[in-house]
């Protein structure tokens, strides 16, 4: 049906666009997270901590749905009052800076003439796409469909609440690729650390043609094993592979999860 995604992080958006089941077109956009915030900071004159909470906490990509009777209060400087901050300047602000963005998108599709024809409309994902109302000024600009892509679709149990937030998708993507890289022998582990190596397939055949042969040293006729000796080797060399296999990716996970804390901010009045 055809489809984009549209990654909006911190430094960069970037876009993939997919049609008749092939990669069409993929762009960088040099606007993003960063750019808003530096516009909030700029155009209301706050501290950049200070752009970045008040975009995360009253934000809205639409200025029409903001309430123009609301104001946030910012503490002032030394010696200085504590500033108000109309939302629906922010708003506005914010929009400004996204429909730029969504225009280089709508650039991009006409370049490859899919403008219309993206019956799977746009995916919003990364860190931009939390914005409120951010599909709502994606289909008004864009004039396709627009939803929010959340990593949570192939992950199962546990973790997956916390982890249902559009701004972590291209990193559990890339786990996702590491495991399916890793059972199709594309890509081989070394020690507890999580260090890999990725390597071509005649070269991981070779090395693992020398692991084997490194690890299984010739036995001679008068030393082969019974039947049931060779059957209870193998249990065993297939119980400590799964175990080695279960703590690397026990440990891998720990320090994904690591990266997904976040320091609790200071809530802005």
């Amino acid at each position: 049906a055809g489809v984009a995604i549209v990654d909006i992080g911190g430094g960069t958006t970037d876009m993939a666009v997919f049609y008749d089941g092939i990669l069409k077109h993929t762009a960088v956009i040099p606007y993003a997270g960063v750019n808003i915030t530096n516009d909030i900071r700029n155009g209301l004159g706050v501290l950049r901590a200070q752009a970045e909470q008040m975009k995360v906490q009253f934000g809205t990509a639409l200025a029409e749905e903001a309430n123009a009777n609301a104001y946030i209060t910012i503490p002032g400087l030394r010696g200085l009052p504590p500033k108000e901050i109309s939302v629906k300047n922010l708003a506005h602000i914010i929009q400004a800076r996204m429909q730029e963005i969504l225009d280089y998108v709508v650039y991009h599709l006409k370049q490859i003439d899919l403008d219309k024809r993206l019956y799977g409309g746009i995916i919003l994902t990364g860190g931009g796409a939390q914005l409120k109302h951010i599909t709502q000024l994606t289909e008004f600009v864009t004039g396709l469909g627009a939803r929010i892509g959340y990593p949570n679709e192939h992950l199962a149990g546990g973790d997956k609440e916390s982890l249902m937030n559009p701004m972590y998708s291209t990193c559990i993507g890339l786990i996702l690729r590491g495991y399916h890289d890793y059972e199709n022998r594309r890509m081989r582990f070394t020690g507890e650390g999580g260090n890999y190596m990725h390597l071509p397939a005649e070269d991981m055949q070779a090395l693992v043609a020398d692991v084997q042969e490194t690890a299984e040293p010739e036995t001679s006729q008068d030393e082969m094993p019974t039947a049931e000796e060779q059957m209870e080797t193998n249990r065993q060399k297939a119980r400590k592979r799964n175990e080695n296999v279960k703590r690397l990716f026990d440990g891998l996970k720990g320090k994904f999860m690591k990266m997904f804390e976040d320091v609790d901010d200071q809530e802005i009045e």
